[in-house]
């Protein structure tokens, strides 16, 4: 493979960079690079990693590492990169934080000193709110009378992230102990350390990551090798925990990019950093870059969003708009309604006749709500399927997976994959790409880092002759959904076969494998309750062309053409002034989801808008005009 000069590298993909890009993506030193919405962010990075990978400035067999706080956004990078630098993604590692740190424990756990080495497996658990009660309720009747009180004062709902994710394990117990580090090792001792199979979260997993890079030098040598650079996606919602493992491992040693928005930190609740930016550029000595141009919204929308920016950051500019508006009429629009009825018919009119007279989709168009957006589903579902249109729910579970996490799942979209193969004929619209994808997933299960094409054509050939047994089955038996269990199993076992069972690395543990199948079986029975055909089934559960209904947070990191920014209320706004900065952190993020129109409405029989007379006052200051309904 061919290596081009640094100073002969061009983008791929793209017509080009903006001047602060091509400043960032060529600084040799740890970088921090905020951009606000629509900047393109993962873009950057793709194509830093092609500058990085096709310069030899990161020469095999040495890897970039890029951690991302969402399974689909590190899918979604690592995608990106291999259409850039298609001959060298093989040494790009996209995961989680979560993932990251995971595999750590999981391949060098036997590294844990002392009282913290595993005897065996774990289980993955998320403690409840009682659970964490039940634990410092009983360190504090058991503590030294001295230690009583403070454990008393110990905040119950921050705990596992503001004191379980910020405290270095030990490898002996503190002794004497303060009121922290004895409630900190009573959680340990009974989750832990007394267990014969330990149950963890992803926070104590982080913990005992950090202490396996503290007291292994030569494998944090060994890593550093590996990985000379490292990218890290929405730095502004990485917690203590993520930051101080980062911070462990990568200081010295690897040259960092990290990039977010401090405007769309939504993620404080979660123990997200307060400045996660200042504490890196001190940390890692990073040079800062602020990106300005805004490849998603319109001038007006910009314009719009900026109002709100600069109550998030007193310094916030102006970004420059590159997209060039498509519509006729106002960017952003308020409706006011009567009824929630009136409001469902309403929109859904307006989606059907823009969607006849542009040409659009409906998933073109999104609905989003702070909250609580099951509430709004029965009369959109109704309004919409009206004309022949379906909602789908994104928040929804669906076992015990949300529907927007499904639908991007590896596991799911490989046995759906599989599926759509054997429910169509080659060539078919759709055929060649699902092909790709279930090719390529197999592969990479099947022989990690090998990319000949030998091994590609093993793989298709035995994909081809497995497949045609599916085929067969599926011909045999009718789309219905006593049939589901039987097809899930007989496509996860044809792919166990062809990867030598590598089909559970897709998950965590054995547990989520299971979780993420049931999950898989749930929404293919949904889909075929009104299917009649296997292949109607794949279709309905996708729903592609579907309007997505998703909370603000759900909604980060995606765009549509019109948003509909549903409730904007003291309903759904209720927690406003108890927070400001999160709470219009919260709106600016559901804003600047669109690209080219937003509509806000508001119903009578939902509430006032006491509350949020602030967001209503910026509003009319930018002349939104009002709308009444009924």
């Amino acid at each position: 493979m061919s290596l081009v000069a640094p100073d002969s590298w061009r983008p791929s993909g793209i017509d080009d960079l903006e001047p602060a890009a091509w400043q960032a993506l060529r600084d040799d030193r740890s970088t921090c690079v905020t951009a606000g919405p629509g900047a393109g962010k993962s873009e950057f990075l793709a194509q830093r990693a092609s500058y990085l990978l096709l310069t030899g400035l990161c020469p095999a067999p040495r890897r970039i590492l890029a951690i991302s706080f969402k399974r689909d956004a590190a899918s979604n990078l690592e995608r990106r990169v291999g259409l850039r630098a298609p001959e060298h993604a093989h040494r790009f590692t996209s995961m989680t934080f979560d993932a990251f740190t995971k595999h750590i424990v999981d391949r060098f756990g036997t590294l844990l000193p002392g009282r913290w080495k595993m005897a065996g497996d774990y289980k993955i658990q998320f403690s409840s709110d009682r659970q964490v009660e039940d634990v410092l309720t009983e360190a504090s009747a058991n503590a030294p009378a001295g230690l009583k009180t403070a454990i008393d004062a110990i905040p119950r709902g921050t705990f596992m992230t503001s004191i379980l994710g910020t405290y270095a394990l030990p490898i002996k117990p503190v002794s004497p102990p303060k009121a922290v580090d004895y409630a900190v090792e009573e959680w340990w001792r009974r989750s832990y350390l007394e267990l014969p199979t330990p149950v963890v979260e992803f926070v104590m997993l982080n913990r005992l990551a950090e202490l396996i890079i503290r007291t292994s030098p030569q494998l944090q040598r060994a890593i550093n090798l590996t990985y000379p650079y490292v990218f890290v996606d929405e730095f502004q919602d990485t917690t203590f925990a993520q930051y101080t493992f980062l911070r462990s491992l990568f200081r010295r040693t690897a040259t960092v990019t990290a990039v977010g928005d401090r405007k769309q930190r939504i993620m404080g609740w979660a123990g997200a950093l307060t400045d996660a930016f200042s504490e890196f550029q001190r940390d890692f000595a990073a040079a800062p870059y602020a990106l300005r141009w805004n490849f998603r919204s319109t001038e007006a929308l910009v314009n719009l969003q900026h109002r709100f920016a600069r109550l998030l950051d007193s310094n916030a500019t102006t970004a420059a708009a590159q997209a060039i508006s498509d519509i006729d009429g106002e960017a952003a629009t308020m409706w006011s309604f009567g009824t929630a009825r009136l409001e469902a018919r309403t929109i859904a009119a307006y989606i059907a006749a823009d969607t006849e007279s542009t040409g659009r989709s409906p998933a073109d168009y999104a609905l989003i709500a702070r909250q609580r957006v099951a509430d709004f589903e029965p009369e959109f579902r109704d309004a919409l399927s009206e004309y022949d249109i379906v909602v789908r729910n994104d928040d929804a579970s669906v076992g015990k997976m949300k529907l927007q996490d499904l639908l991007k799942d590896n596991l799911a979209q490989l046995l759906l994959g599989v599926l759509k193969l054997a429910a169509t004929s080659r060539g078919e619209e759709g055929s060649p790409q699902a092909w790709a994808g279930v090719s390529s997933s197999i592969a990479n299960l099947r022989s990690g880092d090998d990319q000949s094409v030998f091994g590609s054509v093993r793989t298709d050939d035995e994909l081809a002759a497995r497949l045609r047994i599916v085929r067969q089955w599926m011909r045999d038996h009718a789309c219905n959904q006593d049939a589901v269990d039987a097809v899930v199993d007989l496509v996860t076992e044809m792919i166990s076969v062809i990867t030598d069972g590598r089909i559970y690395n897709l998950a965590d543990t054995a547990d989520d494998f299971q979780v993420r199948q049931d999950a898989f079986r749930m929404r293919l029975k949904t889909a075929c309750a009104d299917a009649g055909s296997w292949r109607a089934a794949v279709t309905a559960y996708e729903a592609r062309d579907a309007v997505p209904l998703l909370t603000i947070h759900r909604s980060k990191g995606l765009e549509y053409h019109t948003v509909f920014f549903l409730g904007l209320d003291d309903d759904q706004w209720w927690a406003h002034q108890r927070d400001l900065e999160a709470s219009i952190a919260t709106f600016f993020v559901g804003l600047s989801r669109a690209a080219q129109r937003v509509v806000f409405t508001q119903c009578d029989t939902r509430g006032g808008r006491r509350n949020i007379a602030d967001l209503y006052e910026i509003l009319d200051q930018a002349g939104v005009p009002v709308t009444r309904f009924g």
